[in-house]
């Protein structure tokens, strides 16, 4: 199977990667975060897990000049850090059966590890962890676990959109982006519904080798393909690189450089700032929503999965389409502006609904946030793409969407206050969402597009004044 060749061979590849990266997303996110509130943890304690395992997602920016500089073109220029980073998913989550029994999910649950696995989980945040102590809590072990496990999803994730890049047509790329997302968004309704019912049913051990074993399945297949005919299966197979200047190594430094010019902009630089703003009240909102619904609404944690892993995603789907649409008509900014409005007011309203203002089912809030920040994101993404110029093109968009996981990450770090109520956080993401719109309209991508023809005008003339006789 070559991916170069085949229309139907690498939007199905393209799409099995993103759905690799959906489910864990959703089952750390969703399944675990409501299957500890119920066991009697506290929305501060299991917080941990949705911060630390979103961390890795900020280490985006570091993968992307790491793959652009180190490359083995004979096995193809993405597909071996695709391989590496498969196996690194599915070994970091095969090594916990080795490790010990998670059965026991509530607060004195422990978990028993090695003298320097010790020191690795001492210096999570919030561990408290006694010095010298090999006992740890099962939900510290779980943090720990998911974190290296995202280190290498994010490295995936990475070499996956530079893969999309490098083969997919300009006739095509809207579509097959389209269906992307859609399977990641799968993918997360799997790992947050499908995930909860095997917890439930089997518990956390068997949950997370059957994990890994659906990462080894999709592996295989990434294994079975090549991006393009004349390159190697595996590497002793016959083959050589497609393309001979394409060097196996270049110093990240050239990337770097360009990626500083291209920043040197006001919009440029700016929208580092919006990537990080517009992620706070995601952040907030995820540990927040699942502590209010289990232990204010009393909702137990396989139903509040459920309705991440089925409206919660219905509503996603639409504003996910919907953004992508408008934005393409009516424009990036102003559907951007738009999303981040509507999720502001909807928080504030869920707010105030705590206080007894409204009656309303509380359920209405997880598909119409989670849709807005879809309709916001698929804008912003969009808007990233066009303003993303140089060389180095392709990091600084990496740049953006690692930021705006950094963003998640301090959103997530705010929900952990103890000193603030539920109807204080439900506020202040509201704001948080309003605080981008005054930076979106500041913006003059335009602007970033001129500049990006002239520079290429000015790199093409001096060649061709030189041909000239």
């Amino acid at each position: 199977m070559i991916l170069a060749q085949n229309k139907l061979v690498r939007t199905t590849m393209l799409c099995l990667l993103y759905f690799a990266q959906g489910f864990p997303y959703g089952f750390v996110l969703y399944s675990l975060l409501t299957i500890f509130l119920d066991a009697g943890y506290e929305r501060s304690e299991v917080a941990i897990i949705s911060g630390f395992a979103l961390l890795p997602w900020s280490f985006k920016f570091i993968w992307a000049p790491m793959i652009d500089s180190l490359r083995w073109p004979s096995l193809g220029i993405r597909r071996p850090w695709i391989l590496f980073a498969q196996l690194g998913m599915a070994f970091t989550l095969l090594v916990n059966e080795r490790t010990g029994d998670l059965s026991n999910l509530s607060p004195d649950g422990t978990i028993v590890v090695s003298a320097w696995l010790a020191k690795f989980f001492s210096w999570i945040p919030g561990s408290n962890m006694t010095q010298g102590s090999t006992e740890i809590s099962t939900l510290l072990f779980v943090a720990g676990l998911f974190f290296v496990h995202n280190c290498f999803a994010s490295l995936q994730d990475v070499a996956t959109d530079a893969l999309a890049v490098d083969i997919l047509e300009e006739n095509e790329r809207g579509r097959v982006n389209g269906f992307m997302w859609a399977s990641k968004l799968l993918g997360t309704a799997v790992g947050t519904y499908g995930g909860a019912v095997l917890i439930d049913e089997f518990g956390l051990n068997f949950t997370i080798q059957a994990l890994a074993s659906l990462v080894l399945v999709i592996a295989f297949f990434v294994l079975m393909i090549r991006e393009r005919a004349c390159e190697k299966r595996f590497p002793w197979s016959r083959g050589s690189a497609h393309d001979l200047s394409t060097p196996a190594l270049r110093s990240p430094m050239i990337v770097l450089l360009e990626l500083a010019r291209a920043l040197s902009k006001w919009t440029t630089g700016a929208a580092v700032a919006l990537a990080i703003l517009t992620s706070l009240a995601g952040g907030i909102f995820i540990p927040l929503a699942a502590d209010t619904f289990v232990n204010i609404y009393e909702w137990s944690s396989l139903d509040y999965s459920k309705l991440q892993g089925s409206y919660g995603i219905l509503g996603e789907l639409i504003g996910a389409i919907g953004g992508g649409f408008l934005c393409d008509r009516f424009g990036r900014r102003k559907m951007a502006f738009i999303g981040g409005l509507g999720m502001g007011l909807a928080l504030i309203l869920f707010a105030f609904q705590l206080r007894g203002f409204t009656e309303w089912p509380p359920a209405w809030i997880v598909p119409v946030f989670k849709g807005l920040v879809a309709f916001q994101t698929v804008s912003l993404f969009s808007l990233y793409m066009k303003i993303s110029w140089t060389s180095a093109a392709a990091t600084q968009f990496t740049l953006y969407m690692a930021v705006s996981n950094f963003g998640t990450y301090f959103g997530n770090e705010i929900s952990r206050i103890e000193s603030l109520s539920r109807f204080d956080l439900f506020i202040i993401s509201g704001v948080c969402s309003f605080i981008p719109l005054l930076l979106i309209v500041t913006l003059k991508p335009d602007q970033i597009v001129e500049t990006a023809s002239k520079d290429s005008v000015a790199s093409v003339e001096p060649k061709e004044l030189g041909e000239r006789p």
